[in-house]
């Protein structure tokens, strides 16, 4: 848990320094609203097909090995980023990014297999602590070199992908060398695992058998995948072109965001381990509302940063998350504990394949942008979440009680 941590925490930083940039930086090299769509879209079906095998392999191995490959293509990613001339070439880039194998969601398997039940939220909020004291100046960072390099353009931003790359390719090597392979089942050994791969579909089929709220929880993601993604790739551009936001008012946003959630993790998680995972997160989550909707009305950028400190939905990691964003927390959390330890694997499977509905999203996004529709763009995510997804989660049960046993 604690190299998960640390090697996690330095690859979220690295990752903190283009988040709000990538977007961008693609529109920048030519892209526009609708292509800005397209390309997250492309990425989002490429990461569901592969997460149906990956879950698997992650069962068969363990998470280690799919960590270190996701580093290895988030590596790639950064250096297409990096060298890219048109924004075409970055279809690759987006494809290779954190979409491909997603690290975070590897991470939180680590945290709740290793942990009591009574104790995942508050070793989940440790981690989000420890990750946002990194994280705390990642965006004042990013913003003096993009200020220093030549301001918000292609040629300002670009310096940020050596950066990264550097950072992850280290802690590539560090992982490889101190992580030590969680034991996901009984089935290890390499002769086993190869005749099995016939048997890939049929472990899938038998995932649901005597898990009744799953499908519930799988219309749940769908649901809030597809809102998120329908207005994510287009937040930077309402930040900079429509809000007049500058490097120093995003760096100051991400900034504000990153400590309030650092402030507020740990008593929220705790009171969640104490409480419940759904109490907590309706507490919190309607903060992010009020966030979206001053996002939208803000007279002008220094407000931004009171939205960075509440949090927004589809702002995605750029404000470290503000109040709002503190309720993911507990929402990951009842997440993966919705399965016993044994399928944690192929629920990360499933949870990925969950992303086709991005595809759609970004598309229809784009779109809807382009034709003037912005804040429909923005507002639409929050009536999903109000009108759909939160009905859905007050059916599921509370999942604090859960034992793997």
């Amino acid at each position: 848990m604690k190299v998960t941590i640390a090697g996690t925490g330095i690859v979220n930083w690295g990752q903190l320094l283009t988040s709000q940039y990538n977007q961008l930086f693609a529109a920048y090299l030519g892209a526009s609203a609708f292509e800005l769509g397209l390309l997250n879209g492309v990425a989002g079906a490429i990461s569901s097909i592969a997460s149906v095998p990956l879950g698997w392999v992650t069962e068969m191995y363990s998470v280690k090995r799919v960590m270190l490959a996701g580093y290895a293509c988030t590596a790639l990613a950064t250096v297409i980023f990096a060298l890219a001339w048109d924004w075409w070439i970055l279809i690759p880039a987006f494809v290779f990014g954190s979409r491909l194998v997603r690290i975070m969601p590897l991470a939180d398997i680590i945290f709740i297999s290793a942990a009591e039940p009574e104790q995942r939220a508050s070793v989940m909020s440790l981690s989000r602590v420890v990750w946002g004291m990194l994280n705390v100046f990642a965006p004042v960072t990013a913003a003096l070199i993009v200020a220093r390099f030549g301001g918000i353009n292609a040629r300002g931003i670009r310096p940020l992908y050596y950066l990264q790359l550097v950072m992850t390719m280290v802690v590539f090597l560090f992982m490889a060398r101190m992580l030590e392979p969680l034991p996901s089942g009984a089935r290890q050994s390499g002769e086993e695992v190869s005749s099995r791969w016939g048997g890939l579909l049929q472990d899938y089929r038998d995932f649901f058998r005597g898990e009744k709220w799953l499908k519930r929880w799988v219309a749940l993601r769908v649901v809030r995948q597809f809102g998120m993604n329908l207005a994510l790739p287009l937040v930077p551009l309402w930040l900079v072109d429509v809000k007049g936001a500058t490097p120093q008012v995003l760096g100051l946003m991400g900034t504000a965001g990153v400590i309030m959630a650092l402030l507020l993790q740990v008593p929220a998680m705790r009171l969640s381990d104490r409480i419940g995972r759904k109490k907590v997160f309706f507490m919190l989550r309607p903060v992010a509302f009020l966030g979206t909707f001053l996002m939208i009305l803000a007279p002008s950028p220094e407000y931004l940063v009171l939205v960075g400190v509440l949090g927004a939905v589809a702002l995605g990691s750029a404000s470290g998350g503000g109040i709002g964003g503190v309720s993911s927390t507990p929402f990951v959390t009842m997440f993966w504990e919705a399965v016993p330890r044994e399928k944690r694997g192929r629920w990360f499977g499933i949870e990925g394949v969950m992303n086709i509905s991005t595809i759609p999203a970004s598309v229809l996004g784009g779109f809807l942008w382009q034709q003037g529709y912005m804040m429909e763009v923005l507002l639409i995510p929050i009536l999903l979440e109000l009108l759909v997804a939160m009905p859905i989660l007050v059916t599921v049960p509370e999942t604090l009680v859960r034992s793997d046993g």
